[in-house]
């Protein structure tokens, strides 16, 4: 199973339309991925990030971060260092007013841990999301960049946004291609 790290309350002043929810890959959508991405020093926002998180946040959407970190199970790293990493990228993000409200974290990988519910393409951390912050899946969004996660965003019955960097082949068609989150909140706010 997945684990969620424990997140901060966040208290807003702008009022919130609680079920739009943007649901988050994290490397290669928000940081640059450099495979098994897990060092501080690393941490790399991409550009147009913020810009576009903020656009959906002024369009009422909330945010969550569903990632699959394979390294842990191949002991590249623990479950600590991601969390590190997490919290460092929830605070950069809070420094200019955008706030991930938890972060879903699959820990597996098949051929070192065995088969999970939680690691996308899987639905599982779409699912715990759903049910601790009541998400209907469809008035939500999710944005990856891997196949698996636009299968997981289909599965779970939300719109799809793919960021096509080209590091990933894309064999499952999303609902939307795009270069950055900011063409995500553009599409949104047409």
């Amino acid at each position: 199973m997945s684990y969620r790290i424990k997140t901060k309350e966040i208290v807003t002043s702008a009022p919130i339309n609680k079920n739009r929810w943007c649901l988050l890959d994290r490397d290669g959508v928000l940081v640059k991925d450099r495979g098994h991405t897990h060092k501080i020093s690393d941490l790399e926002i991409l550009p147009n990030v913020t810009e576009g998180l903020r656009l959906l946040k002024d369009a009422g959407f909330r945010f969550i971060v569903v990632t699959n970190q394979a390294g842990i199970a191949k002991k590249y790293y623990t479950r600590e260092d991601a969390d590190l990493f997490n919290c460092e990228l929830q605070k950069r993000l809070a420094k200019e007013n955008i706030f991930i409200e938890a972060f879903y974290v699959c820990p597996h990988h098949p051929h070192h841990t065995g088969e999970c519910f939680c690691r996308k393409p899987n639905t599982g951390m779409l699912e715990q999301a759903q049910k601790k912050f009541f998400i209907k899946p469809a008035l939500s969004i999710l944005v990856g960049d891997k196949d698996s996660d636009i299968e997981a965003g289909k599965r779970w019955g939300c719109k799809t946004f793919r960021i096509a960097s080209g590091q990933y082949p894309a064999e499952i068609k999303a609902d939307y291609n795009i270069k950055n989150l900011l063409e995500v909140a553009n599409i949104l706010n047409r």
